[in-house]
């Protein structure tokens, strides 16, 4: 049951990457998205020359949990070739890696959005305002319900 939808659930874990891409082109527009000022510069660069916003890390952060939802769905792409008749016997590990994985873009787009973030200065530990928000972070973050709901109704 869990790979029968393996094309669909790929899909919509892979979209967030792709979106993002917009916030490249059309920053002005549709904001910077959930990654910001992460993309395009080393974190050596940021630092070197003051580019370091305060949001810069919770970019990371997304940078490299929506690099794991593209290969989470590359995974789940490939087990359906390998798989084609019946599930793996690892399904709900999987299942699991998947709910956590949207689980946590979810929250930490919440939490990000909603709560004032913590970050170090020089001076010592700061309470920042809420990350902007941003139309390309909506439309990023709007096909995780969705990639929710699909996983729960496909569950091993």
């Amino acid at each position: 049951m869990f790979l029968a939808h393996a094309y669909a659930i790929a899909v919509l874990e892979v979209l967030p990457f792709f979106l993002q891409f917009l916030g490249l082109g059309l920053s002005e527009t549709l904001g910077e998205g959930l990654c910001g000022s992460a993309l395009g510069v080393s974190e050596a660069e940021a630092v070197r020359y003051g580019l370091v916003s305060e949001y810069y890390f919770y970019g990371q952060a997304f940078l490299v949990l929506l690099a794991l939802k593209a290969a989470y769905a590359l995974g789940l792409v490939l087990l359906r070739f390998m798989y084609p008749e019946k599930a793996p016997p690892f399904a709900p590990l999987v299942w699991r890696l998947g709910m956590g994985l949207s689980s946590a873009l979810l929250l930490l787009f919440l939490l990000t959005r909603t709560l004032p973030l913590p970050f170090l200065t020089p001076l010592g530990p700061a309470w920042l305002s809420p990350a902007p928000l941003d139309p390309l972070s909506l439309l990023m973050a709007a096909p995780e319900p969705v990639l929710l709901g699909l996983l729960w109704r496909a569950r091993p």
